[in-house]
């Protein structure tokens, strides 16, 4: 099972990055066009829009990205402070609390895409939803990374206790 997470992961990992480097990358591309037409063009409509949903999604998946990686800001001076099996008991609670904020962030965000259905981006007519498919999306991803850890810390612990 930890085998089959751990690649699930991972390879989620993996099309999270592609993803944000094209859209960091398409959101940079398409800043500079709407730059170079305010100056000698006229404004495209378009490229505001479409940047501004590139940062989104960016975001969202930035987010993936940094939790798989441990990289998010975390005050851990108190936690470093408990005694071992203290320290270990918050966080296995964390870990819960986690779990409990990503599968309610699922289920909103997927409720939310139901409520978009009929409404449409201004300059571009693109459907809202799609724009909000990111949320369930990317908690998604976070949730099976978190259940990769889990699963480590299960492993972890399962061997420091036959010791």
């Amino acid at each position: 099972m930890d085998t089959l997470v751990k690649t699930l992961s991972d390879r989620l990992d993996q099309i999270a990055r592609f993803l944000l480097f094209v859209s960091l990358v398409a959101m940079t591309l398409f800043i500079t066009l709407q730059i170079i037409f305010r100056v000698f063009f006229t404004a495209l409509s378009w490229t505001e829009e479409l940047s501004r949903y590139l940062l989104v999604w960016s975001s969202f998946l930035g987010a993936s990205v940094a939790f798989k990686k441990h990289v998010h800001i975390s005050v851990s001076f108190v936690v470093d402070r408990l005694p071992p099996l203290h320290r270990k008991v918050v966080q296995w609670l964390s870990m819960g609390l986690m779990a409990i904020f990503f599968l309610v962030s699922i289920w909103y965000g997927f409720l939310l895409m139901k409520l978009q259905v009929f409404q449409v981006s201004p300059a571009m007519g693109l459907k809202m939803r799609y724009v909000y498919t990111i949320i369930p999306v990317s908690f998604c991803i976070m949730f099976v990374h978190l259940l990769h850890e889990v699963l480590q810390w299960w492993a972890l612990s399962g061997t420091s206790s036959n010791n």
